[in-house]
């Protein structure tokens, strides 16, 4: 009896280790590679292999739950198709050369918590589908070209405990709704185009250790603000003076 259970131990872990994903799950991340120059990265993928096998790709269950091609050399853009691996949950690419938007598509991945994407060349504005990420923990995408505004939908963003869009050019005013942040943990803007004024309210979340939002407009730079003593700041209110 217990040879029959061992065989059939070693029969279903098999099974599992050379299952595959989806079709659509699989060439999104074809797409993902083509589009990148692939055959160019540090570390590339044998496409003939089994998808679990490929660098930076983790499997459960047959899906795709997160992709790390940080450092990678990955060269062009970011492909529609990324939205059909709607079960990641960490999406990390960051130093890297990727260029052009972030695809509407993004906003498909509705079970993504962490989103990376700091130290490439990323433009213009952040897709309004981004605030669609409810389970987002953490948001980084510092040190690209991104425009535009940050939109009050952000208030979506219940879950994020770090937000960090440092050296990009953002525009526009520190919308009210990141007061609603509550799990908020770090907030870093700085080095952006951002103007009007702080919410005085952002000294009172009380989840909130770092806040940097130097070296940018804000009218109320030289104003002070009195922040709890766990808060740490790095020049909150300093201008581009």
């Amino acid at each position: 009896m217990k040879s029959i259970f061992t065989l059939f131990a070693v029969a279903f872990l098999s099974l599992t280790a050379f299952a595959e994903v989806s079709n659509t799950q699989k060439q999104a991340l074809i797409d993902l590679y083509n589009a990148t120059n692939g055959s160019e990265w540090n570390t590339t993928w044998d496409l003939s292999a089994d998808v679990a096998t490929w660098h930076g790709v983790r499997v459960v269950n047959n899906n795709v739950v997160g992709l790390n091609l940080s450092m990678n050399n990955l060269n062009g853009q970011l492909p529609e198709t990324l939205g059909d691996l709607d079960s990641l949950v960490t999406l990390e690419l960051f130093f890297n050369r990727i260029q052009g938007e972030i695809p509407t598509s993004i906003g498909n991945l509705k079970n993504l918590k962490v989103l990376v994407l700091n130290g490439n060349m990323l433009d213009g504005k952040l897709p309004k589908t981004i605030y669609n990420l409810t389970k987002l923990e953490q948001l980084m995408l510092t040190s690209n070209n991104l425009s535009g505004s940050i939109s009050n939908e952000v208030s979506n963003l219940k879950n994020l405990e770090i937000l960090n869009l440092f050296d990009n050019n953002l525009n526009g005013n520190l919308p009210l709704a990141v007061l609603k942040l509550e799990n908020l943990k770090e907030l870093n803007l700085s080095n952006n185009q951002l103007a009007g004024t702080v919410p005085a309210g952002i000294k009172n979340m009380k989840n909130l250790k770092t806040l940097a939002l130097a070296a940018n407009n804000f009218e109320n730079y030289n104003e002070g603000v009195a922040f709890n003593e766990d808060l740490n700041t790095t020049n909150p209110l300093a201008s581009n003076e």
